[in-house]
This record gives structure tokens, C-alpha cells and sequence, in this order.
């Protein structure tokens, strides 16, 4: 929880900030905001168990768009995103179910593209890289065995890099705009840092279907 005040009081800053170089025009800053979300997360990757799921985890973030003209423009971001997946393991004929989640402050940079739309409905996509830094990981076991450990962050590496694909729909309401954000965004590191069965070095990566609603300012 502490974590998640400290991130919620860095997109305040962030936004607040930008309030300072705030345009009108179709080119500089033409938006700020905040986001909240929810994320379909699954991992992927050869030491994923093969009855892996999708694990509903929490997003959120702060933005600014910044138009070079009225097509194309730069949206930097940060979030607080998790990530992860559930499974089920079986031992000794009773099934046990794992969730996996990894905290990360993210940094998306994206390139978008903005479609004349109407006076009030704006529709765009975008595309570009992202910047993942691990702020925890930990994993729960249902039924939970007496020496479970539920701090898993030594197993995984600090940083993260991958690609961000999506689409939005700004809907304007007066002075402020109400966005709406269908994005997947695949992992291209190897996040592992344990051995497998095998005693190789294990291998996995994120990936995350985000569904984001938000209020432009």
C-alpha cells in the first residue's frame, strides 16, 4: 500500500507539472491526464508452465501528449503497472493454485497518430518501446504450505524492455477529455533469474492486454 501511495503522489507531481507549459494549439502540449486500468497479464516464455491463465492485476498512470502537427504526436507516460500469470500445480493428488505478480513503475514512450474523427470523438493509435523497473514480486500459494515464501524478487532481474501496440477514443467534454485505451504490450527481456529444472537458466518474459480509462486536463 505504501508503494502504491508513493506512485499515485509521482503522477500527481508529473501531471501538476505540466500544467505550467499547458497550450491551446494543435501543435505542443495539447494534453495531460491520468489513467486507471485493469490488466490482463500472462507471461511468456519456455519455463512457463503449460496451464498458465491470464492474471486480472491493476494498472495505472500519468501522461502528456505532445503534437508536433495535427497528425502526429509524442505521448510519454508513467505508470504503475503489475504483471504476472496463474497456474495450477498438482503434488501428491491435491492441486494448488499460483498466482505470480510482479510490481513495476513503467515508462512507455509512443509514438502516436491522430485521426480527424469529429468535433468531439478523437481516435488515434500508437505504438512504441517501454522501460519496466521491478519494485517487487511475490507469490501465493492456494492452500498455502506452512513454509511458503511469498517474496519471489530475488528470482526475477531488475528492468524490463518491450513494445507497446494499441488503440484509443478521446471523448471531449468541455474542457476536459474523457480517454479510453485498448493496448497489449509484449516483454522483449528475459526477466528470469533462477534455474529451471534442468539447471539452465531460465527464461521468461511479460506480455499484458490493458484495458485504461482516463481524464484529460
Amino acid at each position: 500500500m505504501k508503494k502504491l501511495i508513493v506512485t499515485l503522489v509521482v503522477l500527481s507531481l508529473f501531471v501538476g507539472v505540466t500544467s505550467i507549459f499547458a497550450q491551446t494549439a494543435t501543435t505542443g502540449l495539447i494534453g495531460k491526464g491520468v489513467k486507471i486500468g485493469l490488466n490482463l497479464a500472462k507471461g511468456t516464455g519456455d519455463d512457463l508452465p503449460d496451464n498458465s491463465k491470464m492474471l486480472p492485476v491493476f494498472a495505472a498512470g500519468g501522461y502528456i501528449t505532445y503534437a508536433f502537427n495535427d497528425l502526429f504526436a509524442v505521448q510519454p507516460e508513467i505508470q504503475f503497472n503489475m504483471k504476472g500469470n496463474k497456474n495450477d500445480v498438482d503434488v501428491l493428488g491435491e492441486t494448488y493454485k499460483v498466482k505470480t505478480k510482479l510490481s513495476y513503475i513503467e515508462i512507455p514512450i509512443l509514438a502516436k497518430v491522430m485521426l480527424s474523427g469529429t468535433d468531439k470523438l478523437k481516435p488515434s493509435f500508437y505504438a512504441g518501446p517501454q522501460f519496466s523497473f521491478l519494485l517487487s514480486a511475490s507469490e501465493s500459494v492456494d492452500p498455502e504450505p506452512e513454509d511458503h515464501d511469498s517474496d519471489v524478487k530475488d528470482d526475477y532481474k531488475s528492468s524490463d524492455f518491450g513494445l507497446i501496440g494499441g488503440i484509443g477514443v478521446d471523448y471531449l467534454i468541455g474542457s476536459h477529455t474523457l480517454t479510453f485505451d485498448l493496448r497489449y504490450d509484449v516483454g522483449l527481456a528475459n526477466i528470469a533469474d533462477y534455474k529451471n529444472d534442468q539447471e539452465k537458466d531460465a527464461k521468461l518474459s511479460t506480455s499484458a492486454i490493458t484495458f485504461l480509462v482516463g481524464l484529460g486536463f
